[in-house]
């Protein structure tokens, strides 16, 4: 089958520079460009061409055209098939890597996570059950604790003057107007993907800016806090709701735009009841049950 969008004098000169393609390789581009060309054609005519074809290629991961340790096509693969620009492929790969659904190796190429992800991260990113005080995800039997795997996304000042804003974070901690906002992807034993946004006042934790994402990736933030700052978390309150994700949070799960989900606020209080964190976690319409705490004993 020919799709409307391959141009074949550029390929051709590309195959001609690297080589020829295999046939497997060819056959999951085309794949892929299938998936993107009907995109346009289901209501989607307006999502970011970026994200479409992200959705394009997490459709062909979990329909098993490509495999945990498989190679995906390059970004020149791509762009030789696609009516987008390199920038637009790698903004699509990026936000991939951002879920944890794929991964780079330099000098090899993109390949697909599962079993590899958990071999990578394990060490880095996997949250001591010990730390898992103030919420977990149990299995489907309810008898074990699933392991939870958290990776920062960005560590970033967020001023809500400049922006115009009056967010929930602003008015609960009421302190200045610059916060700091840590970005993480929540990881539930590869079974499925939460985004988290963790809010803080820039006037007392403004040196977080200077730590690595490495850094905090596997840690909880309540016990850095307290150990790094001297500010325990000694009460949690929490607010769950299911409502329509932002596009923004839709493009981090992986989930058409417009999707529903739960969104989920967790409040944190120190001494004196004084409000210290707040946290935005939102989790796909499919995510296990979670198992709550409002103290920790």
């Amino acid at each position: 089958m020919i799709f409307p969008f391959t141009r074949p004098s550029r390929a051709g000169r590309q195959r001609g520079r690297r080589g020829r393609a295999s046939v497997s390789e060819t056959f999951n581009t085309a794949s892929i460009v299938q998936r993107f060309s009907q995109s346009s054609t289901f209501g989607m005519e307006r999502v970011p061409k970026y994200l479409r074809l992200s959705n394009a290629m997490l459709d062909a991961i979990e329909s098993g055209e490509f495999t945990p340790g498989s190679r995906m096509p390059g970004e020149r693969d791509l762009m030789d098939s696609l009516p987008v620009s390199l920038g637009t492929i790698q903004k699509a790969m990026n936000a991939l890597v951002e879920q944890g659904v794929v991964f780079r190796r330099p000098g090899m190429g993109t390949f697909v996570a599962g079993t590899t992800l958990q071999a990578d991260y394990a060490d880095e990113e996997k949250v001591a059950k010990r730390d898992l005080l103030h919420f977990r995800f149990r299995s489907g039997d309810g008898q074990s604790i699933l392991p939870i795997y958290l990776h920062v996304l960005s560590i970033t000042q967020v001023d809500c003057e400049t922006e115009g804003l009056k967010p929930p974070w602003r008015e609960f901690l009421d302190l200045g107007k610059s916060f700091v906002r840590i970005e993480r992807i929540l990881n539930v034993d590869d079974r499925f993907k939460g985004y988290t946004r963790f809010y803080l006042p820039f006037e007392r934790y403004g040196s977080l800016l200077q730590r690595s994402r490495e850094e905090l990736s596997g840690l909880t933030l309540r016990e850095f806090l307290n150990k790094s700052y001297s500010m325990p978390t000694l009460r949690f309150e929490h607010q769950i709701q299911c409502e329509q994700l932002g596009p923004d949070v839709c493009g981090r799960l992986g989930l058409a735009e417009g999707s529903y989900g739960t969104f989920w606020q967790i409040l944190g209080r120190s001494y004196r009841d004084a409000p210290t964190t707040y946290h935005q976690v939102f989790l796909p319409p499919d995510h296990l049950p979670i198992g709550l705490s409002e103290k920790l004993e």
